[in-house]
């Protein structure tokens, strides 16, 4: 599904992505902040990992909550020990959405008919996260 501007296309999956994160960051930013100061304390003890409490191992997204708590606190270097998804998720956020943004402003100089691949982003997350979940099994069972 290809939309032509001037000889130039942009593709579907672009543009949908691209709006959603137009109008996912604002609530994202002020539930992130929220939960920074105050949210987090509140929910103390009642954020409990369910694969842990059965299994007694670490699931995947062990240390998210953390993370995403050190994160909007501004303790980046905390945020990235505890889940470097977390940062990931971030970086791949800002680099599709600038990465949108300058495409769609030099489209008419340009030609920019090349999609740009989301699942790219989305893989070297996902592999940063199976990479985590091994370090933490490996810290367990060597």
């Amino acid at each position: 599904m290809l939309r032509n501007i001037g000889g130039n296309e942009i593709h579907a999956a672009d543009r949908f992505f691209y709006r959603i994160g137009q109008v996912a960051w604002l609530p994202f930013l002020l539930f992130g902040l929220w939960f920074a100061h105050s949210g987090y304390a509140l929910l103390d003890g009642r954020l409990l990992c369910g694969f842990r409490a059965v299994t007694g191992l670490p699931c995947p997204g062990c240390g998210g909550t953390r993370a995403f708590y050190y994160l909007f606190r501004g303790e980046f270097l905390k945020s990235l020990a505890y889940h470097p998804v977390v940062i990931a998720g971030a970086a791949a956020y800002v680099h599709y959405m600038a990465a949108i943004a300058l495409r769609r402003r030099r489209l008419a100089v340009r030609d920019y008919s090349r999609r740009l691949l989301v699942q790219y982003d989305l893989y070297w997350v996902a592999a940063v996260l199976m990479i985590q979940w091994a370090v933490k099994l490996w810290r367990i069972f060597v």
